[in-house]
């Protein structure tokens, strides 16, 4: 800590002198160590601008050092300069005709320019220069950016495959193959690849975790958090491992699992508003209110304007019947986010509660506004409206929900509405098209309108269709 305290320092000293000789126009004598140091500083506090002023500084200072220039063709190619780093690379291979790094940048600037077909051409050509393993690999990795900018995404695999086959802990191929598989979804094959290369090293953590997310993706759930754990076992630092792992664990509902694997995050990484939210939302699940409180709170002071923390105490309120502490956090999420369906779902259901169906219905109706391909907020909206008795309300809401999306439910909500408004002919016709399309959707019945039980008719269509 001190040692970086102590380099921190020192590089704030050379910056401040750098400055101050380049207000009163002089110049003075720096290292090529120091001005090296000096560029990466300002690379690092997002000043480019003064970089290239370092950069030039150099140039003159130490006028045949190839290591400047490529900086500054690279500083070039960031403002997107693209003619004027070309020109610099012409004058720079005079100086080192053999410079590998420069043929490189030129592969990357035709890309850039979108003169795709002399960037390949010209990689054909460097493929049959006698050159080294590293330097080869280099090269396919020009290449297949160049296919990523085309939007040709399964030579961009090809090449990225044939990377990882010669070098399977490639770090940067092995992050971008991941999104040409995303993007073709050729998930099996990435399964068979990242095999391969985990049987020739079992260490590579970056291989198990693209494996991880190609499991996932082809619904091999077990598969996929073992393979994700895998990755930050052999990386006891790599974030993104224990955060999709915990992640996933959540969506398949092995919340303890999840709560694991947070709670190691928080050992290792210390504490973040978004995992503290996390790991409240595992204890809710796990039903145990008080301690999802106690992180919820923590996520609260970390970031009092995370608009999930609100949601999820929200939650808890509304388990524990604590109505109008559910509204006030409800209310806060919303004032932070106003484009969450369920923000607004969940206030409706804490107003109804209340018995304040007024306020219940505007934000039933704000959810399906905000989420109006979601089924199952119009399905709260119209189950709300048949339990209060408006049952031609909730058929008018049922109108427009045709507009934007279906479902059981809703089929099932309509053939209750009608027999509760004595239109039977149409009720029967719609429950019989539901309880033969979903007959696991009864349910419904004795949950919205048992009293329709009673109905004999109602009873012999149900008897008959299913015993």
């Amino acid at each position: 800590m001190r040692q970086k305290h102590n380099r921190d320092t020192a590089l704030h000293s050379l910056a401040n002198e750098f400055e101050s000789m380049s207000k009163r126009g002089n110049s003075a004598y720096f290292e090529d160590r120091h001005l090296f140091q000096l560029i990466g500083y300002y690379e690092e506090e997002f000043s480019p601008e003064k970089a290239m002023e370092v950069t030039d500084f150099a140039l003159r200072q130490y006028k045949y050092r190839i290591d400047f220039y490529i900086i500054k063709i690279r500083l070039l190619m960031q403002f997107g300069e693209h003619e004027a780093a070309l020109n610099l690379i012409e004058y720079a291979e005079n100086i080192s005709p053999m410079e590998w790094e420069l043929k490189l940048m030129r592969c990357r600037i035709y890309a850039s320019q979108k003169d795709y077909a002399f960037a390949i051409e010209y990689i054909a050509k460097l493929k049959e220069v006698n050159m080294g393993q590293q330097d080869y690999l280099d090269l396919l990795m020009e290449e297949a950016y160049v296919y990523e900018q085309m939007k040709q995404f399964q030579e961009m695999y090809k090449v990225l495959r044939n990377i990882l086959l010669e070098k399977p802990d490639h770090p940067q191929a092995l992050e971008n193959i991941w999104m040409s598989v995303e993007i073709q979804k050729n998930y099996e094959e990435s399964i068979a690849l990242h095999k391969v290369l985990i049987d020739s090293n079992p260490y590579i953590f970056q291989a198990w975790y693209n494996l991880g997310h190609a499991y996932s993706c082809t619904g091999e759930y077990d598969k996929a958090i073992e393979a994700l754990e895998y990755s930050f076992i052999i990386n006891p630092n790599f974030e993104f491992g224990y955060k999709d792992c915990a992640e996933l664990c959540f969506q398949v509902k092995k919340y303890q699992r999840a709560l694991d694997v947070y709670l190691e995050y928080l050992e290792r990484f210390g504490k973040e508003a978004e995992i503290m939210v996390s790991i409240g939302q595992c204890y809710l699940e796990l039903g145990d209110n008080k301690q999802a409180r106690q992180y919820l709170k923590k996520g609260v002071r970390l970031d009092p304007y995370n608009d999930e923390v609100y949601y999820c105490l929200g939650m808890c309120d509304l388990k524990q019947s604590n109505y109008s502490s559910a509204i006030r956090n409800f209310q806060k999420a919303i004032r932070i986010e106003d484009r969450r369906e369920e923000y607004y779902a969940y206030l409706a259901e804490a107003y109804e509660q209340s018995k304040d169906w007024d306020r219940a219905d505007f934000y039933f109706r704000k959810a399906t506004e905000t989420g109006p391909e979601q089924s199952e907020y119009w399905f709260k909206h119209v189950r709300f409206l048949i339990e209060i008795g408006e049952t031609r309300m909730a058929m008018e809401v049922l109108d427009e929900a045709e507009y934007y999306t279906c479902g059981m439910e809703l089929l099932y909500c309509r053939a209750i509405c009608n027999l509760l408004e004595d239109q039977k002919e149409e009720g029967f016709l719609v429950l019989r098209d539901a309880l033969s399309d979903h007959p696991e959707g009864q349910f419904l019945l004795h949950e919205i309108a048992p009293k329709l039980l009673e109905d004999r008719e109602v009873t012999a269509m149900l008897n008959y269709l299913h015993g």
